[in-house]
């Protein structure tokens, strides 16, 4: 594990959250507001360079499943899992949403995440476009389901979404946020 200012918030959102024991498992992190203990933090995996953790979730890798979902190829290289999402606010993880899809968004075409079924209603009120491509059971992870907490109660499925459409849709969001409270 890479420890990185992103991890004790994730540790603590995950423990307050799902009374989970989670040990983050990116090498790479974003982090948007406060100092790592406040704000709103993700990591990140490009499925063209290892393995995605979510993938143990998944009979197929995951370019066959985001292909198939997504009605189209999607070549493995421009896909980037996103995950460890963990916010003390939802305007920081929104805020952060937005930072990752800029960032990510040169490189990667795609991103995939396990998201609970709050993180896409959340996805749904902000607009941002997700397509679904599986369940992910807790089973499939061996004994590495244990350090979860109640996190597998919240129903989290994979899911994937091209990331200049959620560009497009967290624009829009923030657009119609700053028009309302001006």
């Amino acid at each position: 594990m890479v420890e990185n200012s992103e991890v004790p918030l994730i540790q603590r959102r995950y423990r307050e959250a799902f009374g989970a024991a989670l040990t983050p498992a990116f090498a790479t992190w974003m982090h948007q507001g406060g100092t790592g203990t406040s704000g709103a933090g993700l990591g990140y995996r490009r499925a063209g360079a290892e393995t995605l953790f979510l993938e143990a979730y998944l009979d197929d890798p995951i370019e066959l499943a985001v292909s198939a979902a997504l009605q189209r190829r999607v070549a493995r290289n421009r896909i980037v899992e996103i995950g460890n999402f963990a916010a003390d606010n939802a305007l920081s993880m929104i805020a952060l949403w937005g930072a990752a899809a800029n960032d990510l968004g040169g490189a990667s075409e795609v991103a995939v995440a396990t998201l609970t079924a709050p993180l896409r209603r959340m996805f749904a009120r902000i607009g941002l476009p997700i397509v679904d491509i599986a369940p992910a059971r807790p089973e499939r992870l061996g004994d590495n389901c244990g350090e979860w907490g109640s996190y597998y109660r919240l129903d989290p499925r994979i899911c994937a979404g091209v990331i200049t459409e959620g560009q497009q849709a967290i624009g829009r969001f923030l657009s119609r946020r700053e028009k309302a409270a001006a």
